[in-house]
């Protein structure tokens, strides 16, 4: 019960690592709101974790990340609620198909940075004010994208680095202040963005080659991630701030080559 009488955000919280962040929150004793963009997922996803047993109150907020006055509504809204606010997790964000066959449009940029970088500030320029009251914490999701080349993905690598630094930058502006910002890098995780992104790159035989890639040899599950996110958030890692934490298999450590790995 680390996060008893607590009170957190999760953007994108309905599903993959989000549902698990969520999850993890509740059970744990936080009061959550989930944020998201589709609300029969979101509302399923409240309704579930009640039926499970949650020990933290658990709600849903149909939220647009990339609409600066949707999130600023949010967040109003939980500490008009809670009356507090202790964690924010921007965890939404989006992926496009940009293969080389196929490259990024001008659009699909807009969107990537709309959702994935301007989101990610929308929610924490939305949370500091709060925060401050409580020496709360951010945590970003950014991507392991962020921190080393990844073929073929160019806006959405942008998009995720661009989080990495903004989480840098904001902690060092805030860690006076008792605010911690953090960030977390994760590598091929078990989710339906992963699963969509194996299929347009070819079904198994693109599973299997981005595996290839990653020295563990596997995907994690989303609740390996929401493990990192927790411990990051807790009085445990008070001494943790500015910091973009892979969690990937050893994926960003060094050069892996299909030909030496090939399954």
């Amino acid at each position: 019960m680390r996060f008893s009488e607590r009170v957190a955000i999760v953007t994108g919280g309905a599903s993959g690592i989000g549902l698990a962040v969520t999850t993890r929150f509740a059970m744990e004793g936080a009061a959550v709101v989930i944020a998201g963009r589709d609300q029969e997922r979101g509302l399923a996803a409240a309704a579930g974790l009640a039926a499970a047993g949650a020990t933290g109150s658990v709600r849903f907020v149909r939220t647009d990340v990339s609409d600066a006055q949707a999130v600023e509504d949010l967040v109003a809204g939980t500490v008009d609620t809670f009356g507090r606010l202790d964690v924010m997790v921007n965890n939404a964000g989006v992926e496009v198909d940009e293969r080389p066959d196929g490259p990024a449009t001008e659009a699909d940029w807009d969107l990537l940075f709309d959702v994935n970088t301007k989101g990610t500030w929308f929610g924490c320029r939305a949370a500091l004010p709060h925060l401050l009251d409580t020496r709360g914490v951010i945590v970003n999701n950014a991507s392991v994208a962020a921190l080393i080349g990844s073929p073929g993905h160019v806006a959405y690598s942008a998009s995720k680095a661009a989080v990495v630094n903004l989480t840098k930058t904001l902690a060092l502006t805030y860690a006076e202040q008792g605010v911690r910002i953090n960030a977390i890098c994760p590598g091929p995780i078990l989710t339906e963005m992963t699963k969509a992104a194996w299929e347009s790159d070819g079904g198994d035989e693109g599973r299997r080659r981005n595996l290839a890639l990653c020295p563990a040899r596997r995907a994690a599950d989303p609740a390996e991630v929401a493990g990192l996110v927790l411990y990051l958030a807790s009085p445990e890692a008070a001494f943790i701030t500015g910091a973009a934490i892979p969690i990937d298999g050893g994926k960003s450590a060094g050069l892996m080559t299909i030909d030496r790995y090939r399954w």
